[in-house]
């Protein structure tokens, strides 16, 4: 598994605005407001009480299909917002079949898209990647697609293609630092260490205070074996956010690389603490903890 806080990214956009949902196929008639509440819960990115407030509207009363549909999409973004993916692919897979029961486009690009970020998050890469194929055909200008075509082909050890999907991802958003982000962790898995670090500069000096680019650039130096240019990096990445595992791993083995290993030690017991479903995670810390008669 990747030490690189892909979920971070995954879930950037994903809240969507009540605009992004005009993709849906026809909107409510012109004039009315459906589920004004969850519109504004949604904008104040309140993902809780929009899923609270779809919830109501949905159960409330009988939808036409095309309202239902948009009110499901909007769902289906609050739940990719709390991480909750196994829910949010069920409200996509029923936004999909009640396209498909009513001769509706199911090839909408915003629908398939966000079905990818669910499927990635219940690690299903090639599902993903299916739907994602799908969704570029008609939103082939939105770079958060081929970021997460990027990782669904690194999940898939697909390093080649990954890398090219983040090239794409980042032509089309130069100042976006998520492609910048999985093109490091790409060159990383291909062995192209300078390059990654290069990239995790360039994801730096878009963004200095994101863990998440803070830690692609640590990750990188500790990967090129030059963790002691990046200590400073790693201490901000761990600053910014001091509960991710992934984070909290890369300033351990920075540590432990430049010779620290007595503050590197609980550093990654909390990261084991933190992510133990993390396998690189979990056998550092077994690895360290034997070393040390744990």
């Amino acid at each position: 598994m990747l030490n690189f806080p892909r979920v971070l990214i995954l879930l950037a956009i994903v809240c969507l605005p009540a605009s992004a949902v005009a993709q849906s196929p026809r909107p409510a008639p012109q004039g009315e407001i459906v589920c004004a509440d969850a519109n504004e819960a949604m904008a104040q990115g309140d993902a809780e009480a929009a899923i609270t407030a779809l919830r109501a509207c949905l159960s409330a009363r009988l939808h036409p299909w095309q309202t239902e549909a948009e009110l499901r999409v909007r769902l289906g973004a609050s739940q990719l917002a709390l991480g909750q993916a196994e829910a949010a692919l069920l409200t996509y897979n029923q936004v999909i079949a009640l396209l498909r029961d009513n001769g509706g486009n199911t090839d909408i690009g915003l629908v398939r898209r966000n079905r990818a970020v669910a499927l990635l998050q219940l690690d299903r890469p090639q599902d993903a990647l299916d739907d994602l194929v799908i969704a570029e055909r008609s939103m082939s200008g939105d770079d958060f697609i081929h970021v997460l075509m990027g990782g669904a082909y690194m999940e898939l050890d697909r390093g080649t293609e990954a890398i090219a999907a983040y090239d794409t991802a980042i032509r089309l958003a130069p100042d976006s630092p998520s492609g910048w982000v999985g093109r490091s962790a790409a060159f990383i898995e291909l062995g192209l260490m300078d390059r990654a670090v290069e990239d995790g500069r360039e994801a730096v000096a878009i963004d200095p205070e994101d863990g998440s680019t803070l830690n692609a650039l640590c990750w990188a130096l500790v990967r090129a074996e030059r963790a002691s240019e990046g200590l400073d990096i790693c201490y901000a990445a761990v600053e910014a956010e001091p509960d991710s595992g992934a984070i909290v791993h890369s300033l351990a083995a920075a540590l432990e690389q430049v010779g620290e290993d007595e503050e590197a030690l609980p550093l990654f017991a909390r990261a084991f603490e933190l992510s133990p479903e993390n396998t690189t995670i979990a056998d550092d810390y077994a690895r360290v903890s034997a070393a040390n008669g744990g």
